[in-house]
């Protein structure tokens, strides 16, 4: 059994998020795994940060995970974060089921880490989990370490067969923060796409939700909504079977829904607003519900809508 973990910086590689993540993957001890840095055609690192790749341990596109039943692949943002504890968890779950993908519950990356922590803790101090480890521990929860090790006391996971829940969707078609089964990457698809995410779905018989976090992250939908829609538009509804399509169609048609109501101009530059919708309107499925208009007249001025829509 090995833990691929391939790290996929956003546009801009942020150095400084990249070293953190790496530390706190090293820190694990967790023999079983390799780090890769993907890199496009037009990221490159100095000298210097080569040279600390290379004292981490860090390959640079030179990912090669075997097709066994055994090995996993997961990407990450290297604005990610990976707890403590994370990848002997998920190393036991990837031991009772082997070749099943593993989608992964995530803290939020733009709320603190450790009040996340101490209120899951506290939200779930009734469980059983907890109580039987509260009785053996001797320190207060009021450690960060202590929170740390309660919280891995409360892992828990569930075997799940309804894969064309459009609700649960998302979570299992990420291109990153999923654990996927190295005999089941298609090699014609990206390394790191939805597209690549759902064709091992689609090869499964079950998905392994893992419940308690192990990692903290952004939402695609939220944080980066025009990467997210480019990657939904990319799998192929015509390539799909007749189980499927009508799944996908429906499900696409919904998250060009969200991503009009995620849409706010605090968040998004004036060019990635206009280039996002832009988009919405030429997508092959438009939003079915009559009052997106009316969302985007609320959103733009009455003229750029008007230019987009009619």
């Amino acid at each position: 059994m090995h833990v691929f973990i391939n790290i996929v910086p956003q546009s801009t590689l942020d150095w400084p998020c990249l070293s953190t993540l790496v530390g706190e993957l090293t820190s694990q001890r967790f023999a079983a795994a390799s780090f890769n840095l993907q890199l496009t055609d037009t990221q490159n690192l100095t000298s210097t940060q080569q040279q600390q790749a290379k004292d981490w341990g860090l390959t640079i596109n030179q990912l090669h995970a075997p097709l066994d039943p055994q090995n996993y692949l997961i990407n990450l943002r290297e604005t990610d974060h990976v707890l403590p504890g994370a990848l002997h968890q998920w190393a036991q779950v990837m031991a009772k089921h082997p070749g099943s993908p593993i989608s992964l519950a995530a803290f939020d990356m733009h709320q603190s880490l450790s009040d996340q922590i101490a209120a899951y803790v506290v939200d779930h101090q009734e469980a059983a989990l907890q109580q039987t480890y509260r009785q053996l521990a001797t320190d207060s929860l009021d450690d960060p370490n202590e929170q740390l090790l309660t919280l891995w006391s409360l892992q828990s996971y569930s075997v799940q067969t309804n894969l064309q829940n459009q609700r649960l969707l998302t979570q299992r078609i990420r291109p990153t923060g999923v654990l996927l089964p190295t005999e089941l990457l298609d090699p014609a698809l990206p390394l790191v796409s939805a597209a690549q995410a759902f064709a091992v779905l689609r090869q499964s018989t079950d998905v392994i939700r893992l419940h308690v976090p192990t990692i903290q992250r952004a939402m695609w939908v939220e944080a980066t909504p025009v990467a997210w829609l480019s990657e939904l538009k990319k799998i192929d509804v015509q390539q799909l079977d007749v189980m499927w399509q009508p799944v996908y169609q429906a499900y696409f048609q919904r998250q060009l829904e969200a991503l009009l109501k995620s849409i706010d101009r605090k968040q998004l530059s004036k060019e990635d607003h206009t280039e996002l919708l832009a988009r919405i309107k030429h997508s092959t499925i438009s939003p079915a519900r009559h009052w997106s208009r009316l969302r985007l007249l609320q959103l733009l001025s009455p003229r750029v809508a008007h230019q987009l829509f009619y």
